[in-house]
């Protein structure tokens, strides 16, 4: 799923569902993998769906989960811990980064940009068509490029996530799938589909891999 590369940062607009994609290949590759996963929570912006909420679950799971510095792994502030410099240190883990929405989290990555220079890293950006900046391609591909700027990397996949939460249907994942499909400027990884939408005949009918998710970021109110 991640081909050669130790580290993986899953990037996008607000909303498109980053940080369940995150969560995701982390137990995927939890699960397959015999070297240590750790998932690097880089979202400094967002107050609900956060995969540091996630930590005790997922160290059950076997992975290990860095966020914020101490003190602060709930503030909206520019904390990061020092710890996240051993992942560069490790050689022997797979590192899933999940960053904040829309190019901030491209700036927030770039700050390890003398560390990231001598690794080989995947930049996967998640589009979903039905949500805002990523309702038209060209938005999606001006998008793309001010994350690669402020991260100072190229994007080098994206990751269909074509839904619309509950209201979603077959008809909807395909009508999205096909508007993902026309951008031609990166290539397409893999599509998403929850479980609950999920069918076998989806593989060979959008003849492209899928990962099926697992919800995992549940709220209190749901």
């Amino acid at each position: 799923m991640i081909g050669n590369k130790r580290m993986t940062a899953i990037c996008g607009a607000f909303g498109t569902g980053k940080t369940e994609i995150s969560v995701n290949i982390a137990l995927k590759l939890a699960a397959e993998q015999k070297k240590r996963v750790i998932l690097v929570d880089l979202d400094i912006v967002n107050l609900y769906f956060r995969s540091r909420d996630k930590r005790d679950a997922l160290a059950a799971k076997g992975i290990k989960v860095i966020s914020g510095a101490k003190g602060f792994e709930n503030a909206d502030l520019p904390a990061l811990a020092p710890e996240i410099l051993e992942v560069f240190a490790q050689k022997d883990s797979l590192v899933i980064f999940d960053l904040g929405g829309s190019d901030y989290g491209g700036t927030v990555l770039s700050r390890f940009n003398e560390y990231l220079k001598n690794e080989k890293i995947n930049l996967w950006l998640v589009v979903n068509p039905f949500r805002p900046f990523n309702e038209k391609n060209e938005d999606t591909v001006a998008m793309a490029e001010h994350i690669s700027r402020r991260a100072r990397l190229p994007v080098s996949g994206i990751i269909a996530n074509p839904h619309l939460m509950n209201q979603t249907t077959d008809a909807l994942i395909e009508q999205g799938l096909a508007q993902i499909n026309r951008i031609q400027k990166y290539p397409l990884k893999f599509l998403t589909v929850m479980e609950d939408y999920y069918k076998p005949e989806m593989e060979k009918e959008f003849e492209i891999p899928i990962m099926v998710l697992s919800k995992n970021m549940i709220q209190p109110w749901e």
